[in-house]
């Protein structure tokens, strides 16, 4: 007769090491690749609104206003992870998350101003305040110069554009 099956013998996980905060076998770059996997989903969401959208805006319907631009771009950047809740200049791998936060905002901010119509001027006027403040916003993060000034303004020029497109915002920061 045949013995009860047994598993095979592993041998025995090596101590821990002083500096290995996340066990054996964890490596530091984890956290990396999360972010990065997080900016290739994002990147996704984009690349799926140019599909769904057409591609290109010369071939956008000339009815579309900046206010319906407005409102899909508005969703893209919602899908974008924002920077850790809490976070410093002294948060680990910030600068990781601010370049693949920035990546991605850029992107929808490149294909929603095109789309800006001239009229009504105090949308399109509010739209383009927006677009500018947030690419300051942007680059005072990337050279580590932001102030919560930036962040201020930023919610300014959101709030507005929001208000003159008729959008009830819930108070979540894009």
């Amino acid at each position: 007769m045949s013995s009860p099956w047994q598993p095979p013998i592993q041998p025995p996980l090596p101590p821990q090491q002083p500096g290995q905060p996340f066990g054996p076998g964890r490596s530091r770059w984890l956290p990396a690749a999360i972010v990065g996997a997080a900016i290739v989903v994002a990147a996704a969401l984009v690349a799926g609104a140019l599909i769904l959208r057409g591609g290109d805006a010369e071939s956008a319907d000339a009815s579309a206003t900046t206010c319906q631009a407005w409102t899909e771009t508005r969703e893209t950047l919602r899908s974008i992870p924002a920077l850790p809740d809490g976070w410093t200049w002294d948060t680990p791998n910030i600068d990781t998350y601010i370049k693949n936060q920035n990546a991605p905002v850029g992107t929808a901010l490149d294909l929603f101003e095109p789309k800006i119509a001239p009229m009504p001027a105090d949308v399109a006027q509010a739209a383009q305040d927006y677009v500018d403040t947030r690419r300051e916003q942007m680059r005072s993060l990337a050279d580590r110069s932001y102030t919560p000034a930036d962040g201020k303004a930023v919610d300014t020029a959101l709030g507005n554009l929001n208000r003159l497109c008729g959008i009830v915002d819930n108070g979540r920061r894009i």
